[in-house]
Order: structure tokens, then sequence, then C-alpha cells
């Protein structure tokens, strides 16, 4: 299996996630939303991502993220680019249920729940 079969074009976006415009820039830092409160972290502290379809690991000099949901092979597409500006813990109903917002029933790629473990 190829890696473009694996992973496919991070333009596969989600309703949890924003991707920085293709326009060549790449954003300082990346947002991790949780429900109950927002970590910041620069993108030159980033070491590594992997995952698949249903779970993705972000590691920082600081901390690691583990990010469950279905379709996540396209953030990790956009994370090995550090083109995400924002990562969003969507509320426990809307993950239980697939629901985002007012639009009702969600089909497309999808974040379960966010997982942040602080390195000591």
């Amino acid at each position: 299996m190829s890696a473009s079969t694996m992973i496919p074009d991070s333009a596969l976006a989600s309703e949890d996630w924003q991707i920085a415009e293709g326009d060549g820039h790449k954003p300082a830092s990346l947002v991790i939303q949780l429900r109950q409160r927002a970590l910041v972290f620069p993108w030159f502290r980033f070491v590594y991502a992997e995952g698949d379809n249903t779970c993705v690991e972000v590691v920082f000099a600081t901390h690691a993220i583990q990010i469950t949901g279905s379709g996540l092979a396209a953030l990790l597409a956009a994370l090995a680019g550090q083109r995400v500006i924002r990562v969003i813990e969507p509320s426990e109903n809307d993950a239980k249920f697939s629901v985002r917002g007012a639009t009702g029933r969600y089909q497309g790629p999808a974040i379960h729940s966010i997982t942040v473990t602080k390195f000591e």
C-alpha cells in the first residue's frame, strides 16, 4: 500500500479542525480546544505525529496529545505539513451522537475525544 493510499489529501477537512489557507504561510502555533480549557503549542516544539483513521498521536517537546475519532488520516496529513491551526474537542453529546452545531447529523471526519498528557 502506498503512502498516498494511507494518508489522504489534507484538503479533506472537518468541522473539528481548522487548516491554514493554502497561501504557503504556516501557522506559528497549534491550539488544542478541549471542552473545559485550551492549550497552545508552538509548532517549533513539534516532535512528531503518528496514527491512522481512528487515532492520532501528536507529540511536542513537553506534551503528548492523543486524538481519537474517525477519518483522522486527513488530520494526520495536515499535521505533517504543520498546517493545522486549531483542533476542537466536541461536546460529549456531539461526539456520542455524531452531530455538529445546528447542521444535525454529521458524516465527515470527526474527533471523539482528545487527551493531553504533560511530560514530567
